[in-house]
């Protein structure tokens, strides 16, 4: 009895390949076989030009194949390429949905202005060097506390802060701090802080940093001593202009403290607490939920990078 013979399944050595993609390279690589042309297939995609290069370079790597090769008045698919339609397209209609799952299109990121306004740029800067990069949303700050509650309630994804890990949420250390006192550099308890003198002025108080605020208030009852709050500021970018401009003194972490520049003079006068205060660590958490997730664990990598370049040693 005779009977049809069965076709027999495409297989590539490539295909194994596939499953390292997110859904964003799998569908640059799409476009590439369909338009046969990087410009065409960046342009359909909504990818700058340099940022589809990069990306096609990560295919022809985990592939191991140019992918395109020359073929006189045009460009045309290699040998593999072409091999590669029918898995790609088994890829994207059936993993797509997982890939996206692992995948973040946006990072939501969560941290005090300072060190945002530091970091925000760089950070775009080198993701912006591989493609494809998700997208970066700075959300607004309001203390460790509700950083960690949003953390938790899948609000956010990545927090810089002093809130220790704890549940779900896990973290590592990135920058072990200081305090300093900071007041105008002619204020009269610049060059002799006693306990006495530092309380004897009005302090100006960051709202935003709660875990500090709760150790400075807790270092100081200890004491039975209490200080006056002159004035309280949502931010760190309100201090130094508030000091400049009275006797008002503040107590923030060194990295918080703006560097003077040339377009911008700080004139403050950085000194030790006159009390046993140690700051709290700069820590960068993240929920256990995003342990698998390519695009969170790679802003949470640059971002480490970053903030050790740029504060470590202040």
């Amino acid at each position: 009895m005779n009977s049809a013979a069965s076709p027999a399944p495409v297989f590539s050595p490539a295909l194994p390949a596939l499953t390292a993609m997110d859904a964003r390279l799998l569908r640059l690589l799409d476009a590439v076989l369909d338009e046969v042309h990087l410009a065409r297939a960046a342009a359909r995609v909504g990818l700058p030009l340099p940022a589809a290069a990069s990306a096609l370079e990560r295919c022809r790597q985990l592939l191991r194949d140019p992918l395109l090769e020359d073929g006189g008045t045009q460009m045309r698919l290699t040998a593999t390429a072409q091999a590669l339609r029918e898995p790609l397209r088994l890829a994207l209609a059936g993993g797509t949905e997982a890939a996206q799952a692992t995948v973040t299109q946006r990072v939501r990121i969560l941290m005090p202005d300072y060190p945002a306004q530091v970091v925000a740029h760089a950070l775009y800067q080198a993701l912006a060097a591989d493609a494809p990069s998700p997208d970066l949303e700075f959300q607004t700050w309001l203390g460790d506390a509700d950083a960690v509650a949003r953390l938790e309630r899948g609000q956010t994804d990545l927090v810089l802060g002093s809130a220790a890990p704890t549940g779900q949420v896990r973290g590592r250390e990135v920058l072990q701090e200081r305090c300093v006192a900071v007041m105008r550099r002619d204020h009269p308890a610049a060059h002799a802080l006693t306990l006495a003198r530092w309380l004897s002025y009005p302090h100006l108080q960051i709202a935003c940093h709660d875990t500090l605020n709760r150790m400075i208030d807790e270092q100081i009852a200890m004491q039975g001593l209490r200080r006056r709050i002159g004035m309280v500021v949502p931010n760190f970018l309100m201090v130094p202009a508030l000091l400049q401009g009275s006797d008002l003194i503040a107590v923030m972490p060194m990295h918080c403290v703006p560097a003077a520049t040339a377009a911008h003079p700080v004139a403050l006068a950085c000194l030790r607490p006159p009390l046993p205060l140690e700051a709290p660590p700069l820590r960068l958490l993240q929920h256990r939920r995003h342990a698998e997730d390519a695009s969170v664990t790679l802003v949470a990598q640059v971002l480490e990078r970053i903030v050790r370049q740029r504060f470590d040693g202040r």
